[in-house]
């Protein structure tokens, strides 16, 4: 009977145990991620299926062979992207049935990641009645992605936050990417005020790890990306590729210091305007100081320094995404033939401007997965970028400029820059 028991036990745990030895001491039965916009796969300016199956957790996952349900999101999506206009949540919405893609839904998810969420939202904030809160988009999203199906069920059923989640699930391998919305909001709206005070960050980061570690699952957290080698943010000299003036015109037209830096809405405020032939003072959100930057900058490197050293007392193991990002901006990726650059509209970058395309995300997921076969021994096969890039909508040809005007045919245009004084940087 004894000898019956060991081989039923042995038969039900195989999967697991053939898992395990094929990535050495990397255990990837069970897959959870916890994080905001960048790992669910936000792109453009709402969360939807298109770019979640492509995420890099998704790709990720995919080349490790194990499950890894997600709350996927029928097209044209839900929730709002920071620095352009907030929608109420209005679902269903046109081409949407069930909003959640599959109907009855599946019990559980894995990806936990939720757009707009800070560190400090992982362990405080959770779904509530009702699902659909059209005056609370944020609260919305949070709903139809953690909270659902749950909050169709009768009330008893507990609803969790990101981190309560993540323990239920019993993981075997966690994966952290958190930290990035909580500097991109304060950089996007241009107010340093925003930014996440170090000791609190450090303080709801170390309690994740270290309930996490109570899971015994292998921890994988990656550092903050700065949002400034983003395609979000644009320097005057970038700009003469996206409006055709040359960056002494664009100084001079918009009393620019130096340091400034046009975001997305600004560079189509300043399309716009060039167009028209009318110029008008940019408004808030549509530049940034070089003041403001640099303390948000600044923060990031605090708060990377926070993760690498709570990492280590953790036993987890450190990403650098950081470092990726800043070499997409430093370098761009080339795939193929086919060069691509961190500049808005240069291919990386989805049409928000910080979160990255499709091929983007297969660029990461490689990184990601050279990152564990190094740290843990394993030979998990590569993601095929070119594929990705053959379907990725933010793979566009570069904008075209319109005709190159001479600084004198400028001047008859905009008769304000025949003054050489007026609107000179400072």
């Amino acid at each position: 009977m004894r000898r019956k028991r060991t081989i039923l036990l042995l038969l039900i745990l195989m999967p697991c145990l053939e898992a395990a030895a094929q990535t050495g001491r990397l255990d990837v039965t069970t897959f959870v991620v916890l994080g905001e916009g960048l790992a669910a796969g936000m792109a453009d300016f709402t969360l939807k299926e298109t770019y979640q199956t492509r995420s890099f957790p998704a790709l990720l996952a995919q080349q490790m062979k194990t499950a890894f349900p997600q709350p996927l999101i029928q097209p044209p999506g839900i929730g709002n992207a920071v620095g352009f206009s907030e929608l109420p949540a209005a679902i269903p919405g046109k081409q949407q049935t069930t909003v959640r893609k599959g109907f009855p839904p599946g019990l559980f998810i894995f990806n936990l990641s939720v757009p707009g969420f800070r560190v400090s939202d992982a362990i405080r904030a959770r779904p509530a009645r009702p699902l659909v809160q059209s005056d609370n988009p944020r609260q919305t999203m949070i709903n139809m992605t953690l909270g659902y199906p749950a909050l169709l069920l009768d009330k008893t059923v507990p609803l969790w936050t990101q981190l309560e989640y993540a323990q239920q699930m019993r993981p075997t391998m966690v994966l952290i990417e958190l930290g990035y919305y909580d500097v991109l909001d304060a950089a996007v709206r241009g107010n340093a005020s925003l930014l996440p005070d170090v000791a609190a960050f450090r303080s709801d980061y170390a309690q994740i790890l270290n309930e996490l570690k109570g899971t015994f699952a292998d921890i994988i957290v990656t550092t903050i990306p700065d949002p400034f080698d983003t395609a979000y943010f644009t320097s005057p000299a970038a700009a003469t590729r996206l409006l055709g003036a040359p960056e002494s015109v664009l100084v001079r037209l918009y009393n620019l210091r130096s340091g400034d830096l046009f975001t997305v809405p600004g560079i189509m405020a300043v399309g716009s305007q060039i167009q028209k032939r009318s110029i008008l003072p940019l408004a808030a959100g549509e530049v940034l100081d070089q003041q403001t930057a640099d303390q948000i900058r600044a923060r990031v490197r605090a708060l990377n320094s926070e993760i690498n050293t709570l990492a280590q007392q953790n036993g987890a193991v450190v990403f650098d995404l950081n470092a990726l990002f800043a070499r997409f901006k430093s370098q761009g990726i080339t795939i193929g033939n086919r060069p691509l650059s961190a500049d808005y509209q240069g291919g990386i970058y989805s049409l928000n401007g910080y979160y990255p395309g499709m091929t983007g995300h297969a660029v990461i997921a490689n990184e990601l997965i050279g990152f564990l076969n190094r740290t843990f021994g394993s030979s998990f096969p590569l993601v095929d970028p070119a594929a990705a890039l053959a379907e990725d909508p933010a793979v566009r040809a570069a904008p075209q400029r319109g005709k190159k005007y001479e600084l004198e045919e400028w001047q008859q245009i905009f008769p304000q820059l025949l003054n050489p004084t007026e609107g000179e940087a400072q």
